[in-house]
């Protein structure tokens, strides 16, 4: 359960083991477009990684968000970059405007770093879920996804990972609302993002490394990662053009657009002819707490 500011998680609903934890500000040195949000131009996200690496440098010890926000504060840094020609007083105060508008309690809130807890988030045959809609801001809540599937991605393609269990660990990781994360932009952010997803959904096979990618809105994901992914599967969908970016066969396209409930459709083009899944016609799994 992701710890972000005074917003509270309700459990009443499951009985599931938790384990709060923080977004450490450490992990903005090799995920830099976190801070960037979309509205960052090439020049100005430039700026912004000749700052991070300035003061990952000059505070190892102090690396939090609060510290980087009063590293920004100092009059002497935006003068002495302008006057080096290294960033330029605009420039300096877009990228700074930018950080400042993170929401509040993302990074280092009181609760151990996910970074402490790889080996709890990540264990054989255990699903852990990242609970984001207690959450009331949505920048809030696409840090936190992006941080920890960076984590995970990374880690998984790395030769050289930092956290072997992330790395031996056969993956499979799921994103709901994929659409709020993936969808295709002309922002810095967005090309890193979806140059990050894109290879993961190439490399990723021969990693054990799975996308299991929830959506309404399929033709809002960005093109390079939906290519990448063979298997589709469908349950009802009425908008055209959701519809039509699944590229399925024309008869079982037009039998999405009515599918009963428990009902879908499953293509793999690579794997085998599309086919319609019935559901039963009553439950024989046992939900709740009995």
């Amino acid at each position: 359960v992701p710890k972000v500011g005074n917003a509270r998680y309700s459990a009443g609903h499951h009985r599931a083991e938790q384990q709060p934890f923080t977004i450490p500000f450490s992990m903005v040195s090799s995920n830099r477009w976190l801070l960037a949000g979309g509205q960052l131009n090439d020049n100005q996200y430039n700026a912004l990684d000749l700052l991070l690496d300035r003061f990952f440098d000059e505070r190892s010890g102090e690396a939090t968000y609060d510290a980087f926000r009063n590293f920004l504060d100092a009059p002497a840094l935006r003068q002495e970059l302008d006057e080096t020609g290294h960033v330029h007083e605009k420039t300096f105060d877009a990228v700074k405007r930018r950080v400042m508008a993170v929401p509040r309690g993302v990074f280092d809130q009181d609760a151990p770093p996910i970074t402490d807890l790889v080996r709890d988030f990540v264990r054989p045959g255990r699903l852990s879920v990242v609970p984001t809609y207690h959450l009331t801001s949505s920048r809030a809540a696409e840090m936190v996804v992006l941080a920890l599937s960076s984590l995970l991605i990374d880690q998984k393609l790395s030769s050289d990972p930092r956290y072997e269990r992330i790395k031996e660990t056969p993956l499979v990781v799921g994103m709901d609302e994929a659409h709020d994360f993936l969808a295709d932009a002309d922002s810095v952010q967005a090309r890193k993002v979806i140059g990050k997803f894109t290879e993961a959904a190439k490399q990723g096979r021969k990693e054990r490394l799975g996308l299991f990618l929830i959506t309404q809105d399929p033709q809002d994901i960005a093109d390079p990662v939906f290519k990448q992914l063979n298997t589709r599967i469908a349950l009802t969908l009425s908008d055209e053009d959701a519809v039509s970016s699944l590229n399925l066969p024309t008869a079982l396209e037009s039998r999405v657009t009515d599918m009963q409930r428990g009902s879908m459709a499953v293509y793999s083009p690579d794997n085998s002819k599309p086919v319609e899944v019935v559901g039963l016609p009553a439950c024989v799994t046992r939900h709740g707490r009995e």
